[in-house]
């Protein structure tokens, strides 16, 4: 069987400082994707950093374009390949995360979309826990975008059966893609193996809730059948906007917290980065030298283990704890978390030691 080939956008409209780790993270994957740059910044140092990379572009572009969208199609229609994906310059794939797609592609011939999780990471480059608006395939892609889309890959065939990326949508591209997809009885395949890290920046346009990005939402949400489907997605965007950029982490966090229903974890950890037991999270960085290990932030009443790279310490509660291990770039270390006490600890933010 023959393996599949990925085509990989990427769309640059500024230089951002993760763009390095973005094209690290390709480079590193397995199979070898055929790479798109799109680059209209005019800037210099995204042309800096792209020349180190140039082996890998199989298509690249330097000047301006129609907007992100156009950009992305603009590199799937310049290479061949028959499983899509795009990442933004300020996101990174995990190692590995093409050979586990290709493996589903490859025992599932049906499968027309597969996604998994991503890890979340702010302005400083602090890991601040899962992204908690994906969960496994239903009906709720109707109402609310369930995907990460650095994660996600699809075949083009059945890109192209319905009618492709949107060009004219400048913030909600990827809800109106599943959605269309889902419509059109696409299969939808599902890991809960982490795949990628995406910054959730202050300013991130994503996240913004200005006119024009309205605008868009309410397109998508409008053709919904249900008048509770439409009020549930209007509600949901809303909120995420307030308690994610509008609203002081402190009271944020608070109203998150309220015991309205039981909160979901993953690999033991809530939203809010609760956990009783055990936790964990995959980790890694891009950086061309070895890091020191991690600091880890944690809030707690009672002592907490705290293990990765073969390296492990016991906090006595809370505050910023050194995790001193060498770590090489490019290599997945897993961050275990084991509360020894009655109530929950919370982990706030785990960054990397340079």
């Amino acid at each position: 069987m023959t393996s599949p080939k990925f085509v990989i956008s990427v769309p640059i409209g500024a230089y951002h400082p993760l763009l390095r780790d973005c094209l690290q993270s390709l480079a590193v994957q397995e199979p070898k994707p055929a790479v798109a740059i799109l680059d209209a910044s005019g800037d210099a140092r995204v042309a800096e950093v792209i020349a180190e990379f140039a082996d890998m572009a199989v298509y690249h572009r330097a000047g301006p374009d129609g907007g992100q969208s156009d950009a992305i199609v603009e590199g799937w229609n310049h290479v061949d390949g028959d499983i899509l994906g795009w990442l933004n310059a300020d996101d990174a794939l995990y190692p590995g995360a093409l050979r586990l797609a290709a493996r589903q592609f490859e025992k599932n011939p049906d499968t027309d979309l597969f996604y998994g999780h991503s890890l979340i990471i702010d302005d400083n480059e602090a890991v601040k826990g899962y992204h908690w608006a994906v969960e496994p395939p239903s009906e709720t892609i109707l109402s609310g975008d369930i995907i990460s889309q650095p994660s996600c890959f699809f075949r083009r065939k059945k890109i192209d059966e319905i009618g492709g990326l949107n060009r004219d949508l400048h913030y909600t591209m990827d809800w109106d893609l599943w959605v269309r997809l889902w419509r059109a009885e696409a299969r939808f395949d599902y890991t809960e193996e982490v795949l990628s890290r995406v910054l959730w920046s202050s300013d991130a346009k994503t996240g913004g809730f200005n006119r024009a990005r309205r605008k868009e939402l309410e397109r998508i949400i409008g053709a919904s059948s249900g008048l509770a489907r439409r009020m549930k997605s209007r509600a949901g965007f809303a909120l995420h906007h307030l308690f994610e950029y509008a609203t002081p982490a402190f009271a944020a966090n608070a109203l998150r917290g309220l015991p309205l229903r039981r909160m979901r974890t993953i690999n033991g950890l809530d939203r809010l980065g609760r956990f009783q037991d055990t936790a964990s999270l995959p980790l890694v960085h891009y950086r061309p030298h070895n890091m020191k290990g991690l600091t880890v932030n944690i809030q707690a009443t009672s002592p907490v283990s705290i293990s990765a790279g073969g390296a492990t310490l016991e906090a006595a509660g809370a505050g910023a704890h050194a995790l001193l291990f060498d770590a090489q770039g490019c290599e997945t270390f897993t961050l275990r978390l084991e509360n020894h006490g009655g109530k929950p600890a919370k982990l706030v933010s785990v960054q990397w030691r340079d």
